[in-house]
């Protein structure tokens, strides 16, 4: 079975980025259901779960909730079949990502690496498209407003493990600290 670690924003934030998610699905011909937009750090197959949430625990742990910018190109991941939007100045979370691969690795739970550059799934797709594989990455002028990027902010990290019944998607949630 494949678990996914992926961080989450707060409601701000989805209220933000919700008029977005609907204008791209259209455009793209996305599924209408799709999950609420998140950021996917780690694909893991078959872990211990319970040395999992240790380790994650103790990663997480010492953040606070914070920030992130949204940039303006569009992108088709292939492996993951979704529509994302890229992320600058991805400081925080690229550090929490890169510690938690590094620590699952040490603990012996092996993780498939997603691409290089973190992003936002916004829809799935079923079909790709030979037109929008061309155009693989696309400007997106709702991200900006009043010419600065828009900024989201990470409330929580949470282990899902993807079915149809939406109620079983998350197994275990880390909210950050607030300050």
């Amino acid at each position: 079975m494949k678990y996914y670690v992926v961080a989450l924003f707060d409601e701000d934030s989805y209220e933000t980025i919700t008029p977005i998610q609907r204008n791209l699905s259209k455009k793209f011909r996305g599924n209408r259901h799709s999950p609420m937009p998140y950021i996917a750090l780690n694909i893991l197959d078959n872990p211990n779960m319970e040395k999992l949430y240790t380790v994650i625990d103790k990663i997480i742990r010492p953040y606070k909730k914070f920030k992130i910018e949204l940039c303006d190109d569009v992108s088709i991941s292939d492996t993951m079949k979704t529509i994302n939007l890229k992320i600058l100045n991805e400081g925080y979370i690229k550090k929490i990502n890169r510690s938690l691969r590094d620590t699952l690795e040490l603990h012996g739970i092996h993780s498939k690496n997603l691409e290089n550059d973190l992003s936002i799934s916004i829809a799935n797709i079923n079909y790709i498209n030979k037109e929008n594989k061309k155009n693989n990455d696309i400007a997106c002028d709702l991200v900006k407003k009043d010419g600065k990027n828009l900024t989201l902010k990470v409330s929580k990290f949470e282990i899902w493990k993807i079915s149809n019944n939406k109620k079983e998607t998350c197994i275990k949630s880390y909210p950050l600290k607030t300050f």
